[in-house]
Formats: structure tokens, C-alpha cells, sequence
């Protein structure tokens, strides 16, 4: 069997002052990014290592609150593989991946911690991750009580000692490419000094807090690769969004940049739902805000904000405005209402329904 967890002894002199800096004011652009690309998921993780070709990596946790997305825990040192990241994997090359991923279900063959909520399974002695290129079973967690050596030509156990807490990093999923690499997991270290094999790596006790911190139904997602590229992928992100509809006074809109359902809450250009209310409606493109006047009252809202104003009165927002496609959207039933108008969604006809 392929030894996938290797010691390299090598004492952690270098990146410790880099990776060990608090939050600063210059990290906000990247959450002003996360914002405007992500909105099905609400959690994230990103791992990221100063150059292709290290094994030591800074491991930082973001979570949407009210549609925008913050910092959550603590900033964790990590290990990656002792090949560093890969831009094309191969099976034993001992890299780890880059790109974006979806996070699978926790494991480990200890029991579930109890603050944890996300999903996990315990592994046991017949539990196996396929790493033989040459089977149908290539990159998949396979459960089996007979002998695994007449079966697979490579596998992985499950309840290795490293194991102990992990979660799947679903990778070579959809398809699954024989050789691309196999076996792709957030796990506990050996040390701080030990790489993997390819997968991530952090201390038991950080890995104890990311499951506790983790939330199935917020979709964690895993960010890997050098710090030169993190932005590039979190750029290049594209998701599809539930489109739907928006009518005012009996008529229904037509917008450059559809309204959509994010996080269940409706989000519409401020311009086009403004104006076809008979709004004055100008833009602060310097400050990113939007400021609405209507029959004596005044709306302000700010990109990424979660504080709105109407008549110079702060009142909380939901969720927040974001940028689109380059156009600020808002969410629809505080902009209207907020003008006197009555706002109802027709689930029937995926549309909501504004009049004044």
C-alpha cells in the first residue's frame, strides 16, 4: 500500500511571523470578494502557502453572517503535501490540489465530538479509500469484510492514527479521473513539521474545532493553493442564482441585472426597483452607497452593510446589499417597505409583488 502520510523532521523556521499576523484592515478586500462571488454557501476555509513548492501552510476560516462574509476562528498553522500544491495531480506525487472544493462528510475513528453538528461517520477497521488507479472502485470510500489485499492493488484504512478526526476534501469527484490522485482529506498532523502526502493537516486540536465550527447545512467549501493565486480562484467563482421576478404597481420589471433569491431573501437593482416606485435614486460610487428619496423620506444603504438608514435612523438589515455583475442589489422588502409600499411574494409564480 502507497504510503500516503510521510515525516520530513524539518523544524518550521520559515513563514511563522508571516502566518502568525493578526487580521489586518488589508485582508477586507478579500472578504469583499468572497461576498460578491458566493452565495449558495455560507462557510469557507482557505488554505494557502507562501509559493508552489513549500510544505507549510496558514489555514483561515471566513462564515457568512447576514450576507456578508467575516472572519471566524482563529488563523491555524497547517501542512500540505511534501511536494507542496500541484497544478496538475497525479496519483503519489505527493502534492496537494488547488482550485476550489466542496467539504464531505467528517470522519475519524474516534467518536464524534459532542459539540460537533456536522455530519460524521466513524470508521472502523473495514473501511477503505481506493487508491489503485486500476479498479472501478478508484477514489472511493469502500466498507468491506473480506481480505483487501486480494481485492485493491492500493488502498488507504480509514482508521489510520492520523485519522483519528478528518473530513473528506472532494476531490476527483465529478468524474473520477484514474491517476488524477485519490485519498484528498483535512486531517490531524503528526507535527508541525510533518507533511502529507497531499492532503491538509492541522493539530488534533484545531481539527476538533473545525468540525465543532463546521455546518453541514451552510455547505463548507475548501480553498486551496498559494497565496499569489487564492484571489484568482475566489475571482474566476460563478454561480448560478434562482432568478425571479419583480412587479410594481401591477407591472412587472425588467431589469439588467435580474432580481434573485439569495439566502431566502430577494435582492433587486435599488435603480430599477427606485425608480419604478418614483424614487430620486443616486449613487455614491466612492463610498459604494445608494441614496433613495421619495415623497420627504430617504433611504441610505451601503454595499456589504448591514446598517441601513431611512430618514438618518439607523435600522438593521437581514442581509446586506451586494455587487452583481457590477449592479448594487437590495434586498427588496426593506427598500420598498421603507417607501410605504406593500410587498408580497407569490411563490407560484416566483414573484414578488410591490405596490404603492
Amino acid at each position: 500500500m502507497m504510503k500516503r502520510l510521510l515525516t520530513c523532521g524539518i523544524a518550521l523556521i520559515v513563514l511563522l511571523s508571516i502566518f502568525s499576523k493578526p487580521a489586518t484592515a488589508e485582508e477586507f478586500p478579500r472578504q469583499k470578494l468572497i461576498s460578491s462571488k458566493f452565495f449558495n454557501e455560507s462557510q469557507m476555509i482557505i488554505v494557502e502557502a507562501n509559493g508552489w513548492d513549500t510544505k507549510y501552510a496558514k489555514l483561515t476560516t471566513y462564515e457568512k453572517v447576514n450576507g456578508v462574509w467575516k472572519k471566524a476562528l482563529g488563523d491555524m498553522s497547517a501542512t500540505i503535501g511534501y511536494n507542496g500544491f500541484a497544478q496538475v495531480m497525479k496519483e503519489g506525487g505527493g502534492s496537494s490540489p488547488t482550485g476550489i472544493y466542496n467539504l464531505g462528510t467528517g470522519f475519524g475513528w474516534a467518536a464524534k465530538p459532542a459539540s460537533t453538528k456536522y455530519s460524521y461517520r466513524v470508521t472502523t477497521a473495514y473501511d477503505y479509500w481506493i487508491d489503485d488507479v486500476t479498479s472501478v472502485d478508484y477514489n472511493k470510500w469502500i466498507y468491506y469484510t473480506g481480505d483487501p489485499t486480494k481485492r485493491w492493488k492500493s488502498f488507504e484504512r480509514m482508521n489510520h492514527p492520523l485519522y483519528k478526526y478528518g473530513a473528506v476534501i472532494k476531490y476527483n469527484e465529478n468524474p473520477i479521473v484514474a491517476g488524477k490522485g485519490s485519498a484528498i482529506f483535512l486531517h490531524m498532523w503528526k507535527s508541525s513539521t510533518s507533511a502529507t502526502a497531499g492532503c491538509v493537516a492541522v493539530s488534533e486540536t484545531n481539527m476538533k474545532t473545525l468540525l465543532s465550527w463546521m455546518d453541514t447545512k451552510k455547505k463548507p467549501l475548501i480553498v486551496m493553493g498559494p497565496t499569489s493565486e487564492i484571489n484568482s480562484y475566489l475571482y474566476a467563482r460563478s454561480e448560478k442564482l434562482q432568478e425571479v421576478g419583480v412587479s410594481v404597481n401591477g407591472v412587472k420589471q425588467t431589469f439588467d441585472q435580474p432580481a434573485v433569491l439569495i439566502d431566502g431573501r430577494t435582492l433587486a437593482p435599488f435603480r430599477g426597483v427606485g425608480e419604478a416606485l418614483g424614487a430620486t435614486v443616486k449613487w455614491d460610487q466612492a463610498n459604494y452607497k445608494v441614496f433613495a428619496e421619495l415623497n420627504g423620506t430617504t433611504v441610505e444603504l451601503k454595499h456589504l452593510s448591514n446598517i441601513a438608514k431611512v430618514n438618518g435612523k439607523e435600522v438593521s438589515l437581514d442581509t446586506a446589499p451586494l455587487i452583481i455583475k457590477d449592479r448594487m442589489v437590495v434586498p427588496v422588502r426593506f427598500f420598498a417597505e421603507a417607501f410605504g409600499a406593500d410587498v408580497k411574494w407569490d411563490g407560484s409564480k416566483n414573484i414578488v409583488m410591490i405596490n404603492k
